[in-house]
């Protein structure tokens, strides 16, 4: 579909708004320093157009025509009457908008709207967004798109094991750990050696890094050379789907990545690494804050097993994840994609970029449209 972008300064943020893609298709612009690394994600997720614009984006701007969804918190993209920037961003966390405004906020201009996904993503945009009362007239209520799978079962975990060649016995639980990196506080040097070494005694793991954390990737695939493991997964890759890892797994380890918010739809245990004080992370209000919901896991002190046995066997813990979702995330419907899909082409028909009867019928099947107005 022409006059939708998809903007992101590493490719792996795209993966955010791939349930959007996959409906409109679409171009995406990217100011990534690895173009070899998008033309494979490309290749692996593709095809769609992709435009590296590193410090040229200004010249593109007369090209650019309808919607750009903008993974981004910087102020990159210049304003401009012939296109709508929407801010997506890409992932609900704990952490600050790694902006270049005043007190590195937001600024409420930079976008001309907003995707919320519910009242914790709109608590942090208020908080970090240096001019607030601003948003106002500006959001847009989605709900989380990543989550329509989840709610609408409408993945293979068999296909998903063949996919990735994990073996999946019986008698062992899958357990997801997913740190985020340094700027967020990340875990995986901290805590790697002890989870291989522990939890693969009575579980399969599988290891999904952030790829900005480059060092720690390095010792943990030094390790696994020297320590071979047939319970132990890594996948490192940009093209590697944080989300299928999620639907397969029993359990999840994580910090204060956005993974824990996507895990958290799933309705399964947690535990959380309770890592160091990080000047990027903020606790936010008790209705949305996840190490709430979950078992903490200190190194050094506390034993990984016996966390991840809480976590599976007290109920608390589930009705209060049960509880942050509700709270957490509009609608829980499975139709996010739906409302996001749906808002693009009434701005477009707007623009009169696109004859929106047409274009309807043009995507009849890759999307339900929803009227606006109906959940506003």
């Amino acid at each position: 579909m022409k006059n939708v972008y998809y903007f992101t300064k590493k490719i792996y943020q795209f993966s955010q708004s791939k349930p959007i893609f996959s409906a409109l298709g679409g171009t995406v612009l990217s100011s990534t320093e690895f173009p070899i690394t998008s033309l494979y994600y490309l290749m692996k997720n593709g095809p769609f157009r992709l435009r590296v614009c590193e410090r040229s984006f200004k010249r593109l701007v007369d090209a650019v025509r309808g919607v750009v969804l903008c993974h981004s918190g910087d102020y990159v993209i210049p304003p401009a009457k012939n296109y709508r920037r929407v801010f997506v961003y890409h992932g609900t966390s704990d952490k600050v908008f790694d902006a270049k405004g005043p007190d590195n906020k937001l600024m409420a201009n930079w976008f001309e709207y907003y995707f919320a996904t519910g009242e914790k993503d709109l608590y942090k945009l208020r908080k970090y967004t240096f001019d607030p009362e601003n948003l106002e007239g500006k959001i847009v209520k989605i709900g989380m798109f990543r989550s329509d799978p989840i709610l609408n079962k409408t993945y293979s975990v068999e296909k998903i094991l063949q996919k990735y060649h994990i073996e999946k016995k019986d008698d062992r639980k899958i357990i997801l750990y997913a740190p985020t990196w340094s700027w967020g506080g990340g875990t995986l040097r901290e805590c790697f050696d002890t989870f291989a070494k522990e939890i693969t005694k009575y579980h399969t793991l599988i290891v999904r890094p952030h790829f900005n954390d480059k060092e720690g990737i390095r010792h943990m695939l030094e390790w696994q050379k020297n320590n071979r493991n047939k319970y132990l997964y890594i996948f490192r890759r940009q093209h590697e789907d944080v989300m299928d890892f999620i639907y397969i797994s029993d359990l999840l380890i994580g910090d204060n990545s956005s993974v824990n918010y996507d895990f958290a739809l799933t309705k399964k245990p947690i535990v959380l690494v309770d890592s160091c004080e990080n000047k990027s992370l903020f606790i936010p209000p008790d209705e949305y804050n996840i190490k709430l919901c979950c078992p903490l896991y200190t190194e050094g002190r506390d034993n990984i097993l016996d966390k991840i046995e809480e976590a599976f066997s007290n109920p608390i813990y589930r009705n209060r994840i049960e509880r942050l979702v509700d709270r957490s995330f509009y609608f829980n419907d499975g139709h996010a994609v739906d409302r996001a899909c749906s808002f693009i082409v009434d701005t477009l028909d707007k623009m009169k970029l696109l004859d929106k009867e047409e274009t309807l019928q043009k995507l009849k099947g890759k999307f339900t449209y929803v009227d606006r107005t109906e959940y506003e």
